[in-house]
């Protein structure tokens, strides 16, 4: 486990935020002059690269979206 992970509440719909991958092996169209590189979990901006632990489950800030990974935390 990373010791840069922050550790978070999961998700309220009723605040700001971004969405969730499951990998980047799908096919994905990203304008780059047009992209977030920023991600907000419950209105929080989390710079790219940045990582979250949900109960267990690890996601990393990849261009504007939330990339779960293969590895708790």
């Amino acid at each position: 486990m990373s010791d840069d992970i922050t550790r978070v509440d999961p998700m309220d719909s009723a605040k700001k935020n971004s969405r969730v991958v499951a990998s980047l092996r799908s096919e994905t169209t990203v304008i780059l002059d047009k992209a977030e590189l920023q991600c907000y979990w419950n209105d929080a901006e989390f710079p790219d690269g940045s990582e979250v632990c949900d109960n267990g489950v690890a996601y990393q800030c990849n261009m504007g979206s939330w990339l779960k990974l293969d590895r708790g935390c």
